[in-house]
């Protein structure tokens, strides 16, 4: 997915060097991932509510909002128009042509001061991504069953489009081993609570780094 330049919930922190003062620390992407249908949305809403050192990075759609949704935290819903000039204002770090009929992208600045990031991006979107950044996190949600994912899709998705959906699923299930979690929603609580505990595991980890790190600097 693609971002635009000063996009009101980003902030670029930028890439760090390993030269950097070890008492600043990087902040991390995590990336959750997941087929249509299986709760990312609601998964994500959730962690935000519980995690105040958490910040949503939204990205941008051409597609029209589904129902509670809200403009500007689900996602910027833009007119093509609208997202082919981000592309020409170099504004989006990624995008991708989803469903053969709408474009997503996300944003090239994504951090807000003093906050970990969380994004919702394809397995396309997060190899981008880890490329860019060293602090990230890639989180894959699993559906409760394949014949629950495609009774969600069924539900969600227009006839002209539900073989795209269906296909893009099955695409994005193949990545799933790839990833560094992968966590199953077959219980919004349960889920929450594991993908929280993932995010408070690599804190600790990356605090041990760098308290490890200071331990050696002040040896004789």
């Amino acid at each position: 997915m693609v971002s635009v330049e000063g996009s009101q919930n980003c902030y670029n922190r930028g890439m760090r060097s390993g030269a950097e003062d070890s008492e600043v620390e990087e902040p991390i992407l995590f990336i959750v991932t997941g087929p249509s249908g299986v709760g990312k949305g609601s998964v994500m809403r959730a962690l935000l509510a519980r995690d105040e050192r958490l910040a949503k990075v939204v990205t941008y759609t051409t597609r029209p909002p589904r129902e509670g949704e809200v403009n500007g935290f689900d996602y910027r819903f833009v007119s093509r128009e609208e997202f082919e000039a981000l592309l020409a204002q170099g504004a989006l770090y990624e995008y991708e042509k989803v469903y053969q009929d709408h474009y997503y992208g996300s944003p090239r600045e994504v951090f807000v001061p003093g906050h970990d990031g969380i994004i919702e991006l394809d397995y396309k979107g997060r190899l981008k991504y880890q490329a860019r950044f060293r602090e990230v996190v890639s989180i894959f949600l699993l559906p409760p069953s394949l014949e629950e994912l495609r009774r969600r899709i069924l539900a969600r998705s227009r006839v002209n489009n539900l073989e795209a959906r269906l296909q893009n699923a099955v695409e994005q299930l193949r990545q799933a081993e790839t990833y560094d979690y992968v966590v199953q929603n077959d219980d919004l609580e349960r889920c929450v609570e594991e993908v929280h505990t993932v995010i408070q595991a690599e804190r600790i980890r990356r605090r041990g780094r760098r308290l490890l790190q200071q331990l050696w600097e002040a040896a004789p």
